[in-house]
């Protein structure tokens, strides 16, 4: 295959086609011509701006799999485009975006350039900013979301510092006007909710299937020796790239996962294994959130499957709560607080700008924690096998399903007190599927409770018990889940008690922690004084790790 630019040559605009023709800036995000401005009018009469942004690339140190991710459906989704008779001007650029439209608008004397309102408030600044140099926009609603504003509004009303939002009330709002898996106005089964059902361990009860690859044609080779050569230094492993870059790849692998995982994704979504880091889950978040694949088709796909039998209620519900229910809401919450800019609770004063402003993000730390974030979440060895296993696949894959997220690298930040800023910007950098709208809110709200209770109504922490439960991690560790203190004894279970001690003045009076607290209270001084020597033994351990090179 010839090189990307010689491919995408033969669709560069004339000065005619530039005049008269209608230009839209499709946003890194936003690869779909199935709704939005694309959908308004001929190709024949339809230009479309793209920019690959040496700015933005270098802001983090993003995984490497992701920019290849990025890059490569970008660059594919423009011939697409080619193809159905758009021009393209496709720009490289080492500016920002908004710089960069700014430069082509009065290079090629556009006079007025369409956008879908952009997903990410990052997006959202860098045009603004350009804008006020001169750039000429006109910012449509973005219709990849299956929800607006307003919904949110019904529900809860202008935003309110200090108040707390449940995502149920939402999701039940979006049921009810959507009459997605509803019956007039009850939810089919009897509840909206099957969540209390999908809480088992796996224990080998079926095979696993096994995903379908997609190894890298000429196009995407080409992405990996530019990711290669220009960002050598980020996070991440570039081997053994195997993602969809394509339209027709990204449905082949939402066929796969709609009709071999997701009939037994429900009882096994909170499971983790060693030995099936993927399990039943769709892995679709990373091409959903560059909108190669649209929400509201996935839903329909599998409402119709859930209706003809083909996936159990349960598995279908719990699904389709992730789309309609968490992803909006979440999106909307990120918006109507400025990206967790007017939440107000204490800040973490001693957590570094990275980025340097205006992009640094916000920092608020409800419970006071401001450690440094180890080493171990850039691959040193810990000794814990379930972290070292979670964050070897993220090197490796840069992706893990939501369960690793929550119950282990969140977790153990949380207990012991590290800097939700930055696990935020790390997960922001280490996963695939991460941007801003999705990534502060989860992290900084309902992954390390560093909001407040804005989005969860309690921290969502645990000792070892649950993951012993939950996972085969523990069978593989050299500490013992079943010991809290003493020798080889497993650190969470202690981290968790002296967590729950330390922040009893912030958490005791929360209504889902009286149980904990009163087991709390009965514990004896000598055992409280182990508890608090074998946690504080193993965050030392975890800071004096050192950082691996990259």
């Amino acid at each position: 295959m010839a090189p990307f630019r010689d491919l995408i040559r033969p669709a560069a605009p004339t000065p005619a086609e530039i005049a008269n023709r209608s230009w839209i800036y499709v946003p890194y995000d936003r690869l779909t011509d199935r709704t939005g401005p694309l959908t308004e009018q001929p190709a024949s009469e339809t230009g479309i701006v793209l920019i690959e942004s040496g700015a933005k690339g270098n802001r983090r140190p993003y995984h490497k799999k992701k920019l290849v991710l990025l890059l490569a459906n970008m660059r594919h989704f423009a011939l697409e485009q080619a193809n159905r008779g758009c021009k393209v001007l496709y720009h490289l650029t080492g500016q920002t975006y908004g710089e960069a439209l700014l430069h082509l608008q009065q290079k090629h004397g556009l006079t007025e350039i369409t956008v879908s309102d952009p997903a990410e408030r990052e997006l959202r600044l860098d045009l603004a900013l350009a804008q006020e140099q001169g750039l000429r926009l006109r910012i449509v609603p973005d219709t990849t979301w299956l929800s607006t504003p307003e919904d949110f509004a019904q529900v809860f009303g202008p935003y309110k510092a200090g108040r707390s939002y449940v995502m149920d009330r939402f999701y039940r709002h979006m049921r009810l006007q959507t009459n997605i898996l509803m019956e007039g106005i009850r939810p089919q089964g009897g509840k909206f909710s099957f969540d209390s059902e999908n809480r088992k361990p796996f224990r080998d009860e079926l095979p696993v299937p096994i995903p379908p690859e997609f190894p890298p044609n000429d196009l995407t080779q080409e992405v990996i020796e530019l990711v290669e050569q220009h960002y050598a230094h980020h996070f991440g492993s570039l081997e053994n790239f195997n993602l969809p870059v394509t339209r027709e790849q990204a449905e082949q692998q939402w066929q796969f996962a709609l009709q071999r995982l997701l009939p037994f994704f429900g009882p096994f979504e909170d499971a983790m294994r060693d030995d099936h880091l993927q399990l039943f889950h769709s892995r679709t978040s990373p091409l959903i959130n560059l909108s190669r694949l649209l929400p509201a088709d996935l839903i329909r796909d599998v409402e119709e499957a859930a209706l003809r039998g083909a996936i159990p209620l349960p598995s279908a519900e719990g699904f389709i709560r992730q789309l309609l229910g968490w992803r909006e809401f979440m999106r909307h919450l990120h918006r109507e607080t400025d990206g967790y800019r007017l939440v107000q609770v204490p800040l973490e004063s001693s957590s570094p700008a990275n980025p340097p402003a205006p992009f640094a993000g916000a920092a608020p730390s409800a419970l006071g924690a401001t450690l440094p974030l180890p080493a171990v979440y850039w691959g040193a060895k810990s000794g814990l096998h379930c972290i070292d296993t979670v964050v070897a696949q993220v090197i490796e894959e840069g992706w893990s399903h939501h369960i690793t997220r929550l119950m282990v690298l969140s977790n153990l930040a949380t207990l012991c007190g590290f800097s939700p800023r930055q696990l935020t910007d790390w997960f922001w950098i280490a996963y695939i599927d991460a941007y801003d709208w999705v990534v502060e809110t989860n992290v900084l709200g309902m992954a390390t409770y560093a909001d407040g209770g804005l989005t969860a109504t309690k921290p969502y922490v645990s000792g070892a018990a649950y993951i012993h439960r939950m996972s085969n991690y523990c069978g593989h560790c050299q500490y013992d889940a079943k010991r809290s203190t003493g020798a080889g004894s497993c650190p969470y279970t202690a981290l968790y008690w002296t967590f729950l001690e330390r922040n009893e003045a912030a958490l005791a009076s929360n209504f889902r922690l009286q149980m904990p607290y009163a087991t709390l209270h009965k514990k004896s001084a000598g055992e409280l004084v182990q508890l608090r020597a074998r946690a504080s033994e193993a965050i030392e351990q975890l800071k004096s790790l050192a950082y691996p090179k990259l």
